[in-house]
């Protein structure tokens, strides 16, 4: 093998190394998105179980008639969507590799164990951010799947 065979096999597999690394963060930078764009939809969703509330509640007042069972609906409606918030905002911190302080509300590195704005301990947030980060791989694992097999098709 000549000089300038092994130099092009370098170049050749330092490239594909770098465009591996732009692809993954590519990748990164979708999902995240994707994630902030879910959170937002999912806001809308709660503003209109919310005004669906409020016309339940003012129907019943004004006709005297019983919503009782609709006003619950809409307000399990309401805890479920933002059961989903909480959830898709989890993952976010996943995305970014922080967490946040339960006391303060500052995300901090998941490096540390207090936080840098009170002083708060870290600890549970730390598990929570392990299981959040777990729920995403798993997630993200999915999709690619489901890509894979698109394009096979």
């Amino acid at each position: 093998m000549s000089k300038f065979e092994e130099i092009f096999d370098d170049f050749l597999y330092k490239a594909k190394s770098v465009a591996d690394v732009a692809g993954k963060k590519t990748g990164e930078v979708v999902g995240y998105n994707k994630l902030k764009y879910q959170v937002k939809q999912t806001q809308w969703d709660i503003e209109k179980a919310y005004a669906k509330l409020g016309a339940f509640v003012y129907e019943s007042r004004k006709s005297e008639e019983d919503f009782t069972d609709l006003i619950a609906l809409a307000i399990s409606e309401i805890d479920l969507l933002g059961e989903k918030q909480e959830n898709l905002e989890k993952q976010i911190l996943a995305c970014k590799k922080v967490i946040k302080c339960t006391s303060c509300g500052r995300e901090n590195d998941l490096s540390n164990s207090y936080c840098s704005r009170c002083g708060n301990s870290l600890d549970d947030e730390k598990e929570e951010a392990a299981a959040a980060a777990a729920v995403e791989e798993a997630a993200e694992e999915a999709e690619q799947a489901e890509a894979e097999t698109e394009t096979e098709e």
